[in-house]
């Protein structure tokens, strides 16, 4: 079954396939759609559960024209309306290119897990970064925004996003067993993660674990490791989280140069959906780690 917010969603997961449905007049008061963010991960286990499951209305994060003339990002299914007044929405200034908000999107997920683990007095350790989505990128610019001398992303991506960004070293291996202070884990595999972490250190938890995802608190016990778990809802007022997506966005603005980065980018209109999750499905992922669907 879907859940109410997914009515007048255009893309629906049934029996392991994206259906795209014909557009419904949008509500009285409601915002029509303008595009959407993919979050490739997350949705990819959403499709392939639907194989056994009940229907699910695609994605959770939308954009609509708000009534100020700026825009809102919302967190309601791919291609639905969104209520103007939604509490959860995060204001988008007039004028901001779609790229910027796909790139700040991921990269307030780490902003909001890294609050209370990144103090000033951090800055000058190594982070290790696990994965080559957009959840990692996303968490390689924030720890670059935050002023993170030393950070290395570890990923098998045959061309990784994050090796144009000035001062990341990227490697196809991890660099060493339980030599690192500080791993983030951004693939929702964190059995490999906690294996590289050194003896009192820290493993951030920011991609999402499937939920047979196992990590043993034996190991966890005798390496002395403080696992955090970095959901980016977990522990966040509104208010933190719209102050904490204003900051990136604007730091994403003035230092993302989209068109210096054309890889990093896909826009898929939203017709085509079907199609574009069908590769994803097959393990023929997109190579760019921001997706974004057109609505209009």
């Amino acid at each position: 079954m879907i859940d109410p917010e997914g009515i007048g969603a255009r893309i629906i997961f049934r029996r392991g396939t994206a259906i795209v449905v014909p557009r419904v007049p949008a509500r009285q008061g409601w915002l029509a759609a303008r595009y959407s963010v993919v979050s490739p991960g997350t949705e990819l286990r959403h499709l392939l559960a639907t194989a056994d499951e009940d229907d699910h209305a695609a994605g959770y994060m939308t954009v609509a024209d708000s009534l100020d003339g700026g825009q809102l990002l919302t967190p309601v299914p791919h291609g639905a309306d969104a209520q103007p007044d939604d509490h959860r929405a995060l204001p988008i200034p007039p004028g901001t290119r779609p790229e910027h908000v796909a790139v700040a999107r991921f990269q307030l997920i780490a902003a909001l897990g890294l609050r209370r683990w990144m103090s000033d007095d951090r800055v000058s350790e190594p982070v290790v970064v696990i994965g080559g989505g957009p959840v990692a990128l996303g968490c390689v610019l924030e720890l670059k925004r935050r002023g993170v001398a030393q950070v290395v992303a570890v990923t098998r991506h045959p061309r990784p996003a994050a090796a144009v960004i000035p001062d990341v070293t990227m490697l196809t291996e991890p660099p060493g067993v339980a030599t690192q202070t500080f791993v983030i884990d951004c693939t929702g595999r964190p059995t490999r993660a906690l294996a590289m972490v050194t003896p009192g250190g820290l493993l951030g938890l920011l991609g999402t674990p499937g939920d047979a995802a196992d990590l043993s608190s034996a190991a966890v016990h005798r390496q002395g490791v403080a696992v955090v778990g970095m959901h980016e809802l977990a522990g966040h007022s509104d208010q933190a989280r719209r102050s904490a997506f204003e900051t990136v966005l604007g730091w994403v603005g003035d230092t993302v140069d989209i068109d210096a980065v054309p890889r990093w980018f896909a826009r898929v209109p939203g017709e085509r959906a079907g199609p574009f999750y069908a590769a994803l499905a097959g393990n023929r992922r997109c190579t760019a780690p921001f997706v974004i669907l057109e609505w209009s």
